[in-house]
């Protein structure tokens, strides 16, 4: 083959490569005006609640159109943009949490990126937000949502993710105000592992039953949580 031919052969390799590296807007380095503005766009749709839970996250957030509008009492804010990482909430923290005082923080972790990011690096972030939380005398709980297993995980991957949820679980344990939140059981098919039913053909978007699962999942957990800070006991 002349190298012509063989560049000729190439080249949709090559253009597909760089639509999902360079051109592709969750690999870019977000920054945080960009991130402010994305998020006072959202703000200005419509008038925010005085007590709210935020929930904010990267593709897990983007993609849940039907997303709950409250959990208990409290109206639920959704906040996303494409590339929005633990490290950008902790170091835009001011704008992207601080600005509006939740009385929780659902930080959702999504599955490609927890399962490429180091542990020390994410556990930095986390520690940070909740010292930022102190800083601006805020009271919110912090609910870090485990990123979730998906079907389509090398078994390099799996083993890594699952390394990082355990220390992030461990994390949250000594962490006073933190709570660590798995979702794997609630997608799971009976003992056969996380059921492919529950995501699209790319085996990390879920499915619009997929996110009931999980949205009954966090019902059930916020439930579970206020039983204990009231002293409730189902009979």
């Amino acid at each position: 083959m002349s190298r012509f031919a063989w560049i000729i052969a190439i080249a949709p390799l090559m253009v597909l490569a760089l639509r999902l590296t360079v051109f592709d807007p969750n690999t870019r380095s977000l920054s945080c005006v960009a991130a402010q503005n994305a998020f006072e766009m959202q703000d200005f749709s419509s008038s925010l609640p005085s007590d709210l839970i935020l929930l904010t996250g990267n593709q897990r957030i983007k993609h849940w159109s039907s997303s709950p509008k409250k959990f208990g009492g409290s109206q639920v804010l959704k906040r996303t943009v494409n590339g929005l990482t633990p490290e950008l909430l902790n170091t835009c923290f001011p704008r992207l949490i601080g600005h509006y005082q939740p009385s929780r923080v659902l930080l959702f972790l999504d599955t490609l990126h927890a399962s490429k990011v180091e542990s020390d690096a994410l556990l930095a972030s986390l520690e940070g937000i909740m010292e930022q939380r102190l800083v601006y005398g805020l009271r919110f709980d912090l609910w870090v949502i485990a990123p979730i297993t998906s079907p389509r995980l090398s078994s390099t991957d799996r083993g890594n993710l699952s390394l990082l949820i355990s220390e992030v679980s461990e994390w949250s344990e000594q962490m006073l105000g933190t709570h660590f939140v798995g979702l794997d059981e609630a997608l799971e098919d009976h003992a056969e592992g996380t059921n492919p039913h529950y995501f699209w053909p790319d085996g990390n978007t879920l499915t619009q039953e997929g996110y009931q699962l999980i949205t009954q999942r966090l019902i059930t957990v916020s439930e579970e949580r206020n039983k204990e800070f009231t002293g409730i006991v189902s009979p």
